[in-house]
């Protein structure tokens, strides 16, 4: 942009900040932090007395104590409400020329914050230096007025507007210097972008228009222009399972809702536990607790958070965050020769928050159990029956001992008996006769009869008794009249 030839700086100052700019370019890639809070001094119903400020948040060099010396005149400017420059984010400036952005103290709700201030006017005079006695002067060390509130740059649209204020909120790239308050590179970063919106069209500029193209173009700056635009959202609720309790070592999963995209969000769970992006969540990244979702847009995106505990109790899950606003800036300026600043009110801006929990249940107590040996009744054991083993019935012969068949000589009364010898076999020792039992055997005649054995014949029967023998003529009854 281009203003009146009477708020333009001297040549040595815009070469100043033009190194400023190649300061940016060959930095260091440096992690986005999020604003610190400087000392709060105590809340006061008075005016503050003299005190030392607290030092802007990455501040990288020790400033001279009449730089941080809140006194005379410059108390006087603080307890009117004023902002009181204090030193620049390098120590290569004099105490009069400083380099941008440049820290600065005022009063909000009783606290005195200490907080970057951007210039939005590349080539004017920050009128930010102190003299040896600390007194505010500009570049040539005459004395200044106070840096006032302003309510806002009014070379700059609408649009503009939003893109500052959402680059002084938010972390953005350029050529992969991490813009933000907590470095040398990282606020060098952050001041060339806002000079890219504020002054593109500035002739001092004019080398520097690729590198704002590359970083913060049409179709980026149209992008940064719908998320100021949007009805700024930020859900949670419980999603797995949507009611209930879940045991020890299950997942809980919550959803979050929001449009606030390439905006860090602060989520975290209760009582250490740890959350994880899950399901389907390409675009939301979380670094510690810092959510970052990216998209465009007023429709909100769905980002799953997972959370698992091996402990019982009740959990809970938050997200907060500082919606992004045009109002959340403040703009100052000691006069038409002057800067304007714009730097962002970290402090008064109310933080939108949601939250959800979820209940855990404690793990089942686990009694061991009492083992009553189980009383086992002896099963009645059938003898086996013993298995004979089948022999086949040979019919029983009897066995007739072979004996010599003697020719039964008829005894003729009167007649002599010639005496023939006989061959006597060998006997087994004679036993005792048998007792008969039973009726005496009565003769055929009537009379008694006794039973007697041939004197030549010995008969050896065993188990048989004379059964048989006497079919073979060797047993000869003879009857005994009585």
């Amino acid at each position: 942009m281009t203003v009146s030839g009477s708020r333009r700086r001297p040549l040595v100052l815009r070469l100043s900040l033009t190194a400023a700019i190649a300061v940016t370019v060959a930095g260091s890639s440096v992690a986005f932090a999020s604003p610190a809070v400087s000392a709060p001094m105590p809340v006061r119903t008075a005016a503050a007395p003299a005190f030392t400020a607290g030092l802007c948040e990455g501040t990288e060099y020790t400033p001279s104590e009449q730089m941080l010396d809140i006194s005379g005149i410059r108390l006087d400017h603080f307890n009117d409400g004023n902002i009181v420059p204090m030193y620049g984010t390098t120590d290569r400036g004099t105490s009069a020329a400083v380099d941008a952005p440049v820290c600065g103290v005022r009063d909000v709700d009783g606290i005195a914050k200490s907080e970057w201030m951007y210039c939005t006017d590349f080539d004017l005079d920050p009128c930010a230096g102190v003299d040896e006695n600390g007194l505010p002067v500009d570049k040539h060390n005459d004395e200044m007025g106070a840096t006032v509130p302003s309510s806002g740059n009014p070379d700059l649209s609408a649009d503009d507007l939003a893109v500052i204020s959402w680059l002084l909120q938010n972390p953005a790239k350029l050529d992969g210097v991490v813009s933000g308050n907590g470095s040398e590179d990282a606020r060098s970063a952050r001041q060339t972008l806002v000079w890219c919106v504020s002054d593109y069209d500035n002739p001092l500029m004019a080398d520097f228009k690729s590198l704002c193209d590359r970083n913060i173009g049409d179709d980026e700056r149209a992008r940064i222009v719908e998320i100021m635009n949007v009805t700024q959202t930020l859900d949670l609720v419980r999603k797995t399972p949507a009611t209930g309790t879940l045991k020890a070592g299950e997942t809980a999963v919550f959803t979050l809702n929001t449009n606030m995209y390439r905006k860090p969000i602060n989520v975290q769970s209760s009582a250490g536990t740890e959350l994880t992006v899950c399901g389907d969540n390409a675009k939301a990244t979380l670094s510690a607790n810092q959510l970052t979702v990216d998209g465009r847009g007023d429709a909100p995106t769905a980002v799953d958070l997972c959370l698992t505990t091996a402990d019982s109790g009740d959990y809970s899950v938050t997200a907060s965050v500082i919606p992004d606003s045009v109002e959340n800036l403040h703009w100052n300026t000691a006069g038409a020769q002057c800067q304007i600043f714009a730097s962002f009110d970290t402090v008064r801006p109310a933080l939108m928050n949601a939250s959800a929990s979820v209940g855990y249940a404690a793990a089942p107590t686990t009694t061991p159990a009492t083992t009553t040996p189980a009383t086992t009744t002896p099963a009645t054991t059938t003898p086996a029956t013993p298995v004979v083993p089948i022999v086949p019935i040979v019919p029983i012969v009897p066995i007739v001992p072979i004996v010599p068949i003697v020719p039964v000589v008829p005894i003729v009364p009167g007649a002599p008996v010639p005496s023939q010898p006989v061959a006597t076999p060998a006997a087994p020792a004679p036993s005792a006769p048998k007792q008969a039992t039973g009726p005496r055997p009565v003769a055929i005649d009537g009379g008694a009869a006794e039973q007697n054995s041939g004197r030549n014949i010995a008969v050896a029967v065993t188990g048989l008794g004379l059964v048989g023998m006497a079919a073979a003529g060797a047993v000869a009854l003879r009857r005994k009249r009585s």
